[in-house]
């Protein structure tokens, strides 16, 4: 359920997300996908670490997940500016996404405080050979849980 959550809430802001082949390079599977009808895009690790607790009671508490992502657009052209203005943009709409799925995960905490914690991003002004724009993103998120 973690990775929809995460394409639900690209959906919402208008990116379109991919989950990634931790086996082949990113920069492969990026530019395989980022088309000028694609972008922007999310591309999320599939390698996922998450992180299992109990409370006093012996319940689950909700699982803690690590998430990276790569978020970028190709620029319009290749300058120094354009590519920096693009990175800014994809920091923004980044924002706008980490808000809605903030909001999206706060109907399953079972504990207190906020789902998504630590979220942090890097801008990456000319990624790769592809030479996009865009931000390298870090968060933690508390997963929904059933307790049987």
């Amino acid at each position: 359920m973690i990775l929809e959550h995460i394409i639900a809430s690209c959906e919402a802001v208008g990116v379109n997300a991919f989950i990634t082949n931790s086996n082949e390079k990113i920069e492969t599977q990026l530019n395989r996908l980022q088309r000028e009808e694609t972008s922007p895009t999310m591309l999320v690790s599939w390698d996922i670490d998450v992180t299992l607790a109990f409370d006093a009671n012996g319940f689950l508490e909700n699982p803690q997940a690590s998430i990276v992502a790569l978020l970028v657009s190709k620029p319009q052209d290749l300058t120094k500016e354009e590519r920096e203005q693009t990175a800014d943009e994809m920091a923004d709409l980044f924002q706008s996404f980490i808000k809605d799925l903030h909001g999206r995960m706060m109907k399953y905490q079972k504990q207190q405080g906020s789902p998504i914690t630590n979220a942090s991003y890097k801008l990456v002004p000319k990624h790769g050979k592809g030479q996009h724009s865009g931000v390298l993103a870090r968060w933690q998120m508390r997963t929904d849980v059933t307790n049987c």
